[in-house]
């Protein structure tokens, strides 16, 4: 019985972490969703516990009420993040060191945290990013940095867990429909307005961006893909998503010839 089955998702109320728990629940696993609000989530048939992953406290008291309702975790869903473009010459070190905190550090400390709940057969599935396959894109070092520690974090953690016979996992995915670009663009016009160095680069990347942006998918395909992931004993060890055709054809230039062309179309 999947009702028996507790798969626990971080990020639970955002665009992607909201597809996630309702695939879940449709295929009849039990959810325990951690976010700090519930507020796209309160229809849902799921365990909420509010919890920001960078408070040590709180993932210790999210670990206490987790284990009260289950002493085995079937699998942990990492889908928390957020998306930030910034320059690294010109961004805050308050901004660099939260979207650290939160897209890597956060979810290191979770699924240390929740590690003795997980057995022989459990699952990690963490949503890194398509940027993390490629080279870093000009001007948006904070994002890129962020998802590039994860992607290599989930691979060093993956050939740990390995020896106990927990599967580690990863969703390099494209752009997706959520709410959180609608912000980041918001505070991306800003950073465009106050830039000293950059502002010429910045506003066409930011086109360049939009273009990219129109071409969101439906948060749906990760969540169906993640049902699909735990559902079967054989896995692949990374899945992509709806990726970049730019991205990846980049991806595949010489660095030194990738600094030519950002250098040129981005100027």
């Amino acid at each position: 019985m999947k009702k028996n089955k507790f798969v626990l998702v971080s990020g639970a109320n955002g665009g992607i972490g909201k597809a996630i728990v309702s695939s879940l629940i449709d295929d009849g696993y039990s959810v325990i969703a951690l976010d700090l609000s519930d507020s796209n989530i309160l229809d849902f048939e799921c365990h909420f516990i509010k919890c920001d992953l960078t408070s040590d406290k709180d993932l210790k008291d999210a670990y206490l009420k987790v284990s009260a309702l289950t002493k085995e975790l079937f699998a942990i869903v990492n889908a928390a993040g957020v998306f930030m473009m910034q320059s690294l010459i010109e961004g805050s070190e308050e901004d660099f060191k939260k979207i650290i905190n939160i897209n890597f550090l956060g979810i290191y400390s979770l699924n240390k945290v929740m590690f003795p709940l997980l057995n022989k057969g459990s699952k990690i599935i963490n949503l890194t990013s398509e940027v993390a396959r490629y080279s870093p894109q000009p001007l948006q070092g904070y994002y890129n940095v962020s998802k590039i520690a994860l992607d290599s974090y989930n691979d060093a953690l993956r050939r740990e867990a390995n020896y106990l016979g927990i599967k580690v996992i990863k969703i390099q995915s494209g752009s997706m429909r959520t709410n959180m670009l609608g912000k980041a663009n918001e505070e991306y016009e800003k950073t465009v307005n106050e830039s000293k160095y950059f502002k010429e680069p910045m506003t066409k990347l930011k086109k360049m961006m939009d273009k990219e942006l129109k071409k969101q998918n439906d948060p749906s395909l990760i969540a169906n893909l993640v049902v699909r992931i735990l559902n079967k004993n054989r896995t692949k060890i990374a899945y992509k998503v709806k990726n970049s055709f730019a991205l990846s054809f980049m991806g595949h230039l010489p660095e030194s010839t990738q600094d030519k062309i950002y250098k040129k179309v981005i100027k």
